[in-house]
């Protein structure tokens, strides 16, 4: 799949611009604060219909401004054409329209414009909590298994509903057993369906993962995933399950929420079999969230069959010389790419520059800067 046309409205610091894209690597080169992030948050706006920054909305609205509105050509591998239009208006919401069709729900949307996002921030996955692996994962077979993601939309659901009846029993405990009973039976069969998705998910998604992260290290280092479900394998028994509730059902008052399902499942990477989160160096973590992404792309062009868009944002200046050279010799098989940097003679040092799949574009002012075959402003 490749984004051929952007064009932004009152997006961050673009009050009308609009942007034509190779199909190979594209570099967004400027000094920063200039916008290089906003222009791959409309890229993600585009592709997920949401930002990978924040969760609200309404901060990409310029403050003399009242909305934004982003427009998206694409071209599928197979040739065909798709348009999506995302707007924000304050106070009214979020409104997208698919090929001039109003789209109800963004989630009609997500796995449609496959992409693969990586960022500094990413690295939260090796060394942050549970919870941003969980989201990883989550992305991952959003984009790749519709009825994953109607399960976790479900799920959550039942975790908002579950968790208010928790914190109401803390203040009247009269007819909780008949007001929970069934968010526990939801609770037991969608967390039973999470936890079979997430661990076949795993065991394919290694295959790709190992001989990327072998070849990033140089054969020097191997990455293995371990997942320590919450619901353990007894637990997919109903009648051992509720039991097991029963067991904890003062604490999970005491603390208003639920203690037991996939929300609180933990996996962790083991670089030649050391904890990566708890001894892993900072390069190692780098090189491990740079595999996870690589995989990532080749895990969800696998199973959808259709090439993501790579977005990569500011992430040179986070690695050294040589695992920024092992990246960039993965680029002619990632597809269409986006690479911001600060780094305004940064040369890809690759065959993609011979054959001629690399473009630049200058965010922002240009003055000051290098006038060399790069100043294309779009």
């Amino acid at each position: 799949m490749i984004l051929v046309s952007l064009k932004l409205w009152q997006f961050r610091n673009y009050m009308d611009r609009e942007f034509d894209f190779g199909d190979g690597v594209n570099v967004i080169y400027g000094y920063n604060g200039q916008g290089k992030t906003n222009l791959l948050e409309a890229i993600s706006y585009s592709c997920v219909t949401k930002s990978f920054r924040t969760n609200s909305d309404a901060e990409a609205i310029p403050f003399h401004s009242n909305f934004f509105k982003i427009t998206a050509r694409f071209v599928f591998d197979q040739g065909i054409r798709k348009e999506i239009v995302v707007e924000v208006v304050q106070g009214e919401g979020k409104r997208i329209f698919l090929d001039n069709s109003r789209i109800q729900s963004a989630a009609d949307v997500v796995g449609v414009f496959p992409v693969v996002i990586l960022t500094p921030e990413h690295e939260a996955i090796t060394y942050g909590g549970p919870s941003e692996r969980r989201r990883f994962l989550d992305f991952i077979l959003s984009q790749t298994d519709r009825f994953y993601l109607n399960l976790i939309q479900n799920f959550r659901r039942v975790l908002r509903q579950r968790n208010k009846i928790l914190t109401d029993a803390q203040e009247r405990r009269y007819g909780f057993r008949e007001r929970i009973a069934p968010w526990n039976r939801e609770l037991f069969e969608l967390g039973n369906q999470i936890t079979e998705k997430r661990t076949k998910f795993l065991g394919e998604f290694q295959k790709e993962l190992r001989p990327i992260f072998q070849q990033l290290t140089l054969n020097q280092e191997d990455i293995t995933i371990s997942c320590t479900p919450s619901f353990k394998a007894e637990y997919r028994d109903w009648d051992v399950f509720e039991s097991e509730l029963e067991k904890i059902q003062n604490l999970e008052i005491l603390r208003g929420t639920t203690l037991l399902g996939p929300h609180r499942d933990e996996i962790s990477f083991l670089d030649n079999n050391w904890d990566l989160r708890k001894f892993g160096s900072r390069g190692q973590h780098r090189t491990a969230v740079i595999a996870l992404k690589i995989a990532e792309y080749f895990y969800v062009y696998k199973i959808r069959q259709e090439r993501p868009i790579f977005l990569l944002d500011d992430v040179y200046t986070e690695i050294d010389k040589v695992r920024e050279r092992n990246l960039t010799d993965y680029f002619e098989e990632l597809g269409q790419v986006f690479l911001t940097t600060s780094d305004v003679d940064l040369k890809i040092d690759s065959e993609l520059e011979k054959k001629k799949k690399i473009s630049y574009y200058s965010i922002g002012s240009t003055q000051g800067l290098p006038r060399t075959e790069k100043e294309l402003e779009k």
